[in-house]
């Protein structure tokens, strides 16, 4: 693991990592920076046979507040179109792609406001867990912008088509009460609950069956975008892989001697 990031913090214990945005002052908002460090955390993490979840949380007041007006959007603002796409594809885009495809779940712990590219690395996370006091804005509409880190992507297939529009055209701020009940988030917490109802969602997720949470996870993406009879194939194919599992093997003792599994990812 890197050593010499500036923007982030990294710590692991008992098969979890966290990757902590780590720039309280503004809020910890999206630096070119910030995001060269996460696609490096985010590859390291990937190939760790000791980390079965990933948490993203924010230091501070915060979990994200989209992009750094000075690092981000006003050098973004002076760059011709293609230069501005190729910006976009060295820092923004690998992390978005990372996260979504990576095999073991990821939690996004959102501690505070998630706005504009903040709520679109939110949304690309496998769970969203927030505290009561989190709130949620797509903002890009109040720059005369439009999202640009996969929100158009997610949101409608979270909240549905007409409530995504509703929120990204008005830009409006909306509190974590109300984001899951349109289903942005899954879970909300009081905040003086949240830090260890995070770590026992994780703790528990760490738990579970390697194997088939990975292949769980890419049977749910790939069949949001087949045919019912598409996916029912592709599902029963990826099931005869995991019937032949160690994990298996244990799942149905385990279940049969009334006791909890120990899987081992084999």
């Amino acid at each position: 693991m890197r050593e010499e990031y500036e923007t982030i913090l990294i710590q692991k214990q008992a098969g979890v990592a966290k990757i902590t945005l780590n720039r309280p002052e503004n809020l910890n908002a999206q630096s070119p920076q910030m995001m060269d460090e996460m696609n490096s955390a985010l590859d390291e993490i990937e190939k760790d046979e000791a980390t079965k979840v990933l948490v993203i949380s924010g230091a501070g007041r915060a979990f994200c507040a989209g992009g750094d007006i000075e690092l981000d959007v006003g050098p973004a603002s002076k760059m011709s179109p293609f230069e501005f796409r190729e910006f976009m594809k060295k820092y923004y885009y690998g992390v978005i792609r990372k996260i979504y495809h990576m095999e073991k779940p990821i939690i996004a712990a959102i501690n505070g406001v998630a706005a504009g590219g903040g709520c679109d690395l939110v949304m690309a996370c496998d769970i969203r867990i927030a505290s009561e006091k989190a709130n949620f804005v797509m903002g890009f509409i109040r720059l005369g912008l439009i999202a640009d880190m996969g929100g158009n992507y997610f949101l409608p297939r979270l909240v549905g088509m007409g409530k995504a529009k509703l929120l990204s055209l008005l830009g409006e701020v909306i509190d974590a009460r109300y984001a899951e009940q349109i289903g942005l988030v899954d879970r909300v917490v009081p905040e003086g609950e949240f830090a260890n109802a995070v770590d026992q969602l994780a703790n528990k997720l760490a738990k579970g069956p390697r194997l088939a949470t990975a292949l769980y996870k890419q049977a749910m993406h790939r069949s949001s975008n087949m045919d019912l009879d598409t996916s029912l194939t592709y599902s029963v194919e990826l099931q005869g892989i995991l019937i032949k599992t160690e994990d298996f093997k244990e799942g149905l003792a385990s279940f049969l001697e009334k006791r909890e599994p120990n899987f081992k990812g084999k």
